[in-house]
């Protein structure tokens, strides 16, 4: 019989090395609730009366560097999606980011997948969170799918190619290709918004099904292709009849450190197509204003919602102060 040359995991904390097989990655998981004002008064208000003020003509999107995006509906729900963080672990490359994301107020905070650049959920002030989501979930004046596929391997980069992530991003313990991510339909005031995580660029044909006639398309692209390259984002964006897109994922001068894995902005790209480049970094957008649009993309820059000027701590956030009053639960039973 054939010798089983396996070996068992080594426990975290022990000195004891493997003769085979990588160290177990230690991950930065949960949050730090004691530091935080969440509670869910504005979920069960939003419960009762299909959200928390009267419905404005837009939906409102705000930037926060890499993937992080704040969504607020037109009855004042406020979803955001993929804060991020710096890695714990030093085998990822260091530090990634000059500064901690701020503590954020959220009614819903969304994570496409686990990596620490998408995951910090202890930095969300939120009332409801939701990882990784397959399904629907409807809630107030919005409806969001998760559509679970796998995270991007192959980015067909000139720059990133496979053999340079397999360096400098090693992912022991798991396939190459098996790495999760949840591509997010968010569907508000009348638009119909994709925030791609860090998706691959090939899902299968039932997940395009779902992906018609989108509004907002949020892309992770940069010029050098550190997710999607430019090309990729275009045939993505096409295949979705996008009308906006917006780039995400970028080096942003004031956000990250020189050095940490990629150098380039989304400029090039930007130039390359009918574009607007923001003032603000929030805008708000209806159906009406882009129903004519085609793959124009709408570029934050070096734009984010905060002050990244400052040394930003855990500190609480300011939370929305607008919350109507909720009758108690035996006052609307007669």
């Amino acid at each position: 019989m054939e010798k089983d040359n396996k070996q068992p995991a080594p426990v975290i904390g022990s000195t004891k090395t493997p003769e085979r097989g990588p160290m177990p990655r230690i991950v930065q998981v949960g949050d730090v609730a004691y530091a935080q004002n969440k509670n869910n008064t504005r979920i069960i208000a939003a419960h009762y009366y299909g959200g928390l003020r009267e419905a404005e003509d837009a939906v409102e999107i705000s930037y926060y560097g890499m993937s992080a995006i704040k969504i607020t509906t037109p009855k004042g729900l406020e979803l955001f999606i993929d804060p991020w963080k710096n890695p714990c672990d030093p085998s990822w490359g260091g530090i990634w980011f000059k500064q901690r994301m701020p503590m954020t107020h959220c009614d819903i905070g969304l994570v496409t997948h686990s990596h620490f650049d998408h995951n910090a959920f202890e930095m969300l002030d939120a009332g409801l969170t939701i990882k990784n989501l397959a399904g629907s979930y409807s809630f107030a004046d919005f409806k969001v799918t998760g559509l679970a596929d796998k995270h991007i391997a192959e980015t067909q980069s000139a720059v990133f190619t496979r053999d340079v992530l397999e360096k400098l991003y090693p992912f022991p313990n798991v396939d190459w290709e098996d790495r999760d991510n949840s591509i997010l339909l968010i569907e508000t005031g009348g638009l119909r918004i994709v925030h791609w995580g860090d998706n691959r660029q090939n899902p299968p044909e039932d997940i395009w099904e779902q992906l018609t006639d989108i509004d907002v398309a949020i892309l992770p692209v940069s010029d050098d292709g550190r997710t999607l390259t430019p090309e990729w984002a275009d045939k993505i964006a096409e295949k979705m009849n996008a009308k906006v897109i917006i780039p995400t994922h970028y080096f942003m001068g004031n956000i990250n450190i020189v050095g940490a894995g990629w150098e380039k902005s989304a400029e090039a790209y930007v130039q390359a197509h009918t574009h607007t480049i923001l003032e603000s970094p929030t805008i708000r957008l209806n159906p009406e204003q882009i129903k004519d649009y085609k793959m124009h993309v709408l570029y934050f820059g070096e734009q984010v919602a905060f002050d990244s000027s400052s040394d930003l701590s855990l500190e609480a956030s300011q939370a929305a102060s607008t919350i109507p009053e909720v009758k108690p639960v035996w006052e609307n039973c007669n």
